[in-house]
């Protein structure tokens, strides 16, 4: 069979009463360059102090590559190796990655060469030319997903990128060979202790979160032609929940391993801020996007309406059931939040956590405070969102700083955030 058919393309379903895109047991999230880039620089940043954080990054990539083949797969067991393949190209296209082509591929490894790769080409644009390769999520995922498509153990591949994209190199290349180390791979938490629930419906705005929410989960954001997805002004991705939750609390154990508790707020305060950089580019963008204009804009009528629009938007991005339970202009915010993909993810794969762990969710928080009223965005859009607009706001004398005051991972029901402005100077 030469050509797979339409019926064995995985995509998931959105499922409402979880707030959740599932595609074979896992949770998908929408996420932007900025904020993929951001996080893995920032532990790529500690790669002399842990050394061992590149192939966390790699593993924890296929961790959940082979889970989610694996799944489709033996759901799917009338699929030959040709029409495996394809599924797995196809998915990577579809979900933001990239174009990538496994025909030179086989039960013991081979090469993979792509021109155009989610991580290689959003590192250039971010932070310009890499002096080394960048693309650890592609290299994991290439041999997660072979190992599933070849019936393989777990762990048996391991992958090498040769070239890279953000070096300036017209190609990457991926070397997928059997592994020489005895690497503990684990299969990922699938969609984690989650809740089910209901879309707020605020009353005190006229942001209407049900028309939001249909509208965006019924839109096809896709990865086009060359496999990615430009969307809201950047450029966006169906990623995997489980690797962002499993490469910053494998990040996390490892940075507390090294310095006891003492490097616990160390390392918190790098994810958190990684969760501000997202808001402030992913909702900065958003915020000024044609989809934006088009869809949610013309139900604003107050700056706080702002706020309430990008809250819709988080509700229809796989992020769980946000909900303000407070809001005072200038001054304060209170998010609830049920089934949070970070404290899914975490519940399942550690347990009981001593500390709060909703990184991402609590810099954001803040991070939206922070576009709406320190940088008072509505007024001022379009406005270029770079490095010296966010500096601008850092040093603003009004900057909204988070905290998470409840958390599910440490028993509480939901995730409660709350971000106040602290005055500067």
């Amino acid at each position: 069979m030469n050509q797979i058919d339409s019926q064995y393309t995985l995509r998931g379903n959105f499922y409402k009463e979880r707030n959740a895109y599932i595609a074979a047991g896992e949770p998908g999230i929408f996420h932007c360059h900025h904020y993929n880039c951001y996080l893995q620089a920032v532990l790529l940043d500690t790669k002399d102090y842990l050394p061992e954080i590149k192939q966390v990054l790699i593993d924890s990539a296929q961790e959940v590559a082979f889970s989610q083949f694996y799944t489709f797969f033996k759901e799917t067991p009338e699929l030959d190796i040709e029409q495996k393949k394809q599924v797995v190209v196809d998915y990577f296209r579809f979900a933001g990655f990239g174009q990538v082509a496994l025909g030179q591929v086989n039960n013991i490894g081979g090469i993979v060469t792509t021109s155009s790769e989610h991580y290689g080409i959003s590192w250039k644009l971010k932070f310009g030319l890499s002096n080394e390769p960048v693309s650890f999520f592609t290299a994991g995922f290439l041999a997660g997903a072979t190992e599933a498509v070849y019936d393989l153990k777990l762990g048996t591949l391991n992958t090498v990128q040769e070239h890279c994209l953000a070096m300036g190199d017209e190609q990457s290349q991926f070397i997928l060979k059997v592994s020489e180390d005895d690497r503990e791979l684990i299969m990922s938490q699938t969609e984690g202790v989650f809740q089910k629930g209901e879309l707020p419906k605020p009353t005190n705005t006229t942001v209407d979160y049900e028309a939001i929410r249909e509208a965006l989960i019924n839109m096809p954001i896709e990865g086009g032609t060359d496999g990615l997805i430009d969307a809201f002004g950047v450029l966006l991705t169906r990623h995997y929940a489980n690797y962002y939750c499993n490469i910053s609390y494998k990040f996390l154990r490892l940075f507390l391993n090294k310095m006891g508790n003492e490097g616990l707020g160390i390392a918190t305060n790098l994810l958190i801020e990684a969760g501000r950089v997202c808001a402030f580019n992913t909702f900065g963008g958003i915020m000024q996007s044609n989809e934006w204009n088009a869809l949610i804009k013309p139900m604003i009528t107050t700056p706080e309406d702002w706020i309430y629009g990008i809250v819709a938007v988080a509700n229809a991005f796989g992020w769980g059931f946000w909900q303000i339970e407070s809001l005072e202009p200038g001054k304060r915010i209170v998010m609830k939040i049920q089934s949070g993909y970070e404290s899914n993810a975490y519940l399942k794969k550690f347990g009981t956590s001593s500390f709060p762990v909703s990184f991402l969710a609590t810099g954001g928080v803040a991070g939206l405070m922070n576009l709406v009223y320190t940088l008072n965005l509505p007024e001022r859009v379009p406005l270029t969102l770079d490095e010296a607009v966010y500096k601008q706001i850092s040093s603003s004398s009004n900057y909204f700083v988070p905290t998470q005051i409840k958390c599910r991972a440490m028993g509480e029901e939901f995730d409660l955030i709350e971000a106040i402005v602290a005055k500067n100077g």
